[in-house]
C-alpha cells in the first residue's frame, strides 16, 4: 500500500515538474536519444533534430534526420530527412489542469491514429506519416519532409492563361484528395493555406501537386488544441458552423474551406475581404458582425469563360447554411474530374491531370 502511494506521489510530482510551456531542441534531443523505438528484429530507430520549423500552438515541428541502426552495426540504414511533430507537455495553470493536459495528449494520440489510417488507405495527396512514438513524456510522430512552400506563398493576382490552366489542374487534384478523405470518413476541419503544401521537388513523385497536411482537428472531440489566434477555427477559411456548433460537424466544413481556398488561389483576392479586419477589430473573436459578413459579404472575383461552372461552384461551396451548402454543391470527386476534362480539352495536361485520368481508368477496370 505504501509503495503504491509513493509511486502515485512520485508520478504526480514528475508530471508537475515536466509541465513546461517550451522545451529546447537540445532537451528534446536528449529524450529521443534515451528513448529510441525498438523494432521487432532488435534494430533501433534514431532521430536527430536539425532545426525548428514552428514552435507555436500546442505542438512543435522540427526538421530532422531519421535512420535505423541494426544490432552490433553502427551503419545508418534507410536514412532520410523527415519532419517530427512533438506534442508539448503543457496546459495553462487553472482549474482541472491535469485533466486538460490528458485531453491534449489524448487528442494528439488521436491525430497519430488518423495519420496511420490515412497511410493505410494509400491516399496519395497527403503528406505521408511514418508512425508515432513516445520520448519520455513527449508523444511525437514522424512525417515526410516536403521541399516546397505553403500555399499562401503562391497567391498572386493577374495570372496568365497558362498559369490558370496549371492551377486548375492542381485544384482538380486537391478536390480529389479531399473527396478520398471523405470516402474514408476523415474530415480535415482546418483546411487553410498553411495546411496545404505545394511540392517543389523534382525528385518527389508528387512534384507540382498540392498536398494536405496537419490533421490535428480531424475527427477531434473536445479538442484542447488552438490555432494562432487562440481559437478553435481559422478566420476567413473555417465554415460558420464551426463557430456556431463546434461539435457534430460534417464534411460540409471542408467544402466551405475548399471554396475559399480555390478562389484565393485562382484570383489572389480574399473571398470575404473584410473578414480579417472585422475579426481583429472585435478583439480577435468570432462575433455576430463577423458571421454577418460571412453570410452576406462574399465577393467572388473569379471570371474565366473557359471554366463556366467555377464561379458558381465557389458560391455554392461557401453558402452560409451547411445543409443548403451541401444541397447546392457538386461532389468534390465530380468537380475534380470535370476540371480535368476541361483542362485537357484546352490542350493542357500535367502530373495532376494524368493522375486523375489513370485513377478513373482504374475505377473503370475494377
Amino acid at each position: 500500500m505504501i509503495r503504491n502511494l509513493l509511486a502515485e506521489f512520485l508520478d504526480r510530482a514528475s508530471r508537475e515538474l515536466a509541465l513546461r510551456p517550451q522545451y529546447s531542441m537540445k532537451e528534446y534531443q536528449h529524450w529521443f536519444d534515451n528513448n529510441p523505438e525498438y523494432l521487432h528484429n532488435g534494430a533501433v530507430e534514431r532521430i536527430q533534430l536539425i532545426s525548428p520549423l514552428t514552435l507555436e500552438g500546442t505542438n512543435n515541428l522540427y526538421r530532422a534526420k531519421f535512420w535505423i541502426e541494426r544490432p552490433n552495426d553502427k551503419k545508418r540504414y534507410h536514412q532520410q530527412e523527415i519532419v517530427v511533430k512533438i506534442c508539448k507537455f503543457w496546459a495553462p495553470a487553472g482549474k482541472n489542469r491535469q485533466q486538460r493536459l490528458k485531453m491534449l495528449l489524448s487528442a494528439f494520440q488521436d491525430e497519430i491514429r488518423i495519420n496511420n489510417l490515412i497511410r493505410a488507405t494509400n491516399i496519395e495527396g497527403v503528406v505521408q506519416s511514418f508512425g508515432g512514438g513516445l520520448a519520455g513524456r513527449h508523444p511525437y510522430f514522424k512525417m515526410e519532409f516536403i521541399k516546397g512552400c505553403a500555399l499562401d506563398k503562391t497567391f498572386k493576382k493577374n495570372l496568365s492563361d497558362d498559369e490558370v490552366l496549371h492551377r486548375m489542374s492542381q485544384v482538380a487534384y486537391l478536390a480529389n484528395t479531399i473527396s478520398q478523405l471523405h470516402y474514408y470518413q476523415i474530415i480535415h476541419k482546418d483546411l487553410k493555406p498553411k495546411n496545404l503544401l505545394l511540392c517543389q521537388d523534382p525528385t518527389h513523385p508528387n512534384n507540382h501537386k498540392i498536398l494536405v497536411c496537419d490533421f490535428g482537428y480531424a475527427q477531434a472531440k473536445m479538442r484542447e488544441t488552438v490555432n494562432e489566434y487562440g481559437g478553435q477555427l481559422t478566420p476567413c477559411y473555417s465554415a460558420p458552423e464551426q463557430a456556431i456548433m463546434g461539435e457534430n460537424l460534417s464534411s460540409s466544413v471542408d467544402y466551405f474551406s475548399f471554396g475559399v481556398l480555390v478562389h484565393e488561389y485562382l484570383t489572389g483576392e480574399k473571398l470575404f475581404p473584410k473578414a480579417m479586419d472585422i475579426f481583429a477589430e472585435d478583439d480577435y473573436k468570432i462575433t455576430d458582425r463577423y458571421l454577418e459578413h460571412i453570410r452576406h459579404g462574399r465577393q467572388n472575383a473569379f471570371h474565366d469563360s473557359r471554366f463556366p461552372e467555377m464561379a458558381q461552384w465557389i458560391d455554392n461551396m461557401t453558402t452560409f447554411d451547411s445543409h443548403e451548402r451541401m444541397q447546392k454543391s457538386e461532389n468534390l470527386f465530380f468537380v475534380a474530374h470535370k476540371l480535368r476534362e476541361q483542362v485537357n480539352a484546352l490542350g493542357y495536361r500535367d502530373v495532376n491531370t494524368d493522375f486523375l485520368w489513370n485513377q478513373l481508368e482504374e475505377y473503370k477496370r475494377s
